[in-house]
């Protein structure tokens, strides 16, 4: 494959807005395309090289141009989405190259394309979803992804909510945190590791049939279990985001939150009645809220 030269690819991060950690055990997951983009301009040159604030640098890059049969390339990336956040700043990064070197390469193949590079960049069997929802992310919508089969419908988001991520400050990094053995208990099938992932699956279904009845209450509520679960059974919340969700969700208008992304660490994700967002804020006490819309994928 031979690039246009130079190149520009853009894409955006995702809130996930339920169905945490189950995609690596087939499940089926909510995320969202969000707002907040990573831009990466490239050209043909001698060797590998990037210039990024994004986590992986050249790795990821000289990872997907091995996927792609692309030459060396030199990259530089600007970006407004944080990295280490739970918001798939890597996915992120990995789908803007391809859009850039592969223009016409077909999304969900795509996003197959940056999940194996970036196993092959950090070692760690990451699943897909991240890579699906920044590639093929519909503004207005959800994507409900089935990760056995990478089949997937966008589902309309109820009018009259809002999305707020809360950075709790702490960055994590998914080769050095226990992802890789949270995987390995779900497919071992440790009892609370699946307890979790099976009643995930069945809050991601019920969170669905929340969203296209225009039920808020319930998709606050769902949140809620959401968290907790992921709290109890799949261990991979810290004190600092527990006091966060309760603090947010004890704010008018916050109809639930809970931790987003890989865990121990990262950002909290809740959903507002919209018009609440500034009381929101005010309640959290000057923590870093972004508020955020829904975006299109890189090749929606």
């Amino acid at each position: 494959m031979t690039p246009a030269s130079p190149w520009l690819g853009r894409a955006p991060g995702r809130v996930n807005l339920i169905g945490e950690h189950v995609d690596y055990a087939g499940g089926r997951v909510l995320p969202c395309a969000i707002d907040r983009f990573v831009t990466a301009r490239g050209d043909r040159a001698e060797r590998w090289s990037m210039e990024s604030e994004i986590e992986g640098g050249t790795p990821y890059l000289t990872a997907l141009g091995h996927e792609l049969g692309v030459g060396p390339q030199r990259v530089q990336v600007t970006a407004n989405l944080p990295a280490g956040a739970g918001l798939a700043s890597s996915a992120a990064l990995l789908v803007a190259l391809a859009r850039g070197l592969a223009p016409g390469l077909e999304g969900a193949r795509a996003a197959l394309i940056g999940q194996r590079a970036e196993q092959r960049a950090t070692g760690v069997m990451v699943g897909a979803m991240d890579h699906f929802a920044s590639a093929l992310g519909r503004r207005g919508h959800a994507m409900l992804l089935d990760c056995s089969t990478f089949e997937y419908r966008q589902v309309p988001l109820p009018e009259g909510i809002a999305i707020a991520i809360v950075d709790s400050g702490l960055r994590r990094q998914v080769s050095s945190s226990e992802y890789g053995l949270r995987r390995q208990e779900v497919l071992s099938g440790d009892a609370r590791r699946v307890r979790h992932v099976e009643s995930e699956n069945a809050r991601v279904t019920a969170f669905v049939a929340a969203m296209e009845s225009g039920d808020l209450k319930a998709m606050g509520e769902l949140l809620g279990l959401s968290h907790a679960s992921l709290r109890d059974d799949f261990e991979v919340s810290r004190p600092e985001l527990d006091q966060i969700v309760t603090r947010a969700t004890a704010s008018a208008g916050c109809l639930g939150a809970r931790l987003i992304g890989a865990g121990f660490g990262g950002s909290v994700l809740a959903l507002l009645e919209a018009g609440a967002e500034a009381r929101f804020e005010a309640h959290l006490e000057g923590r870093p809220v972004q508020f955020c819309q829904s975006a299109d994928g890189a090749f929606a």
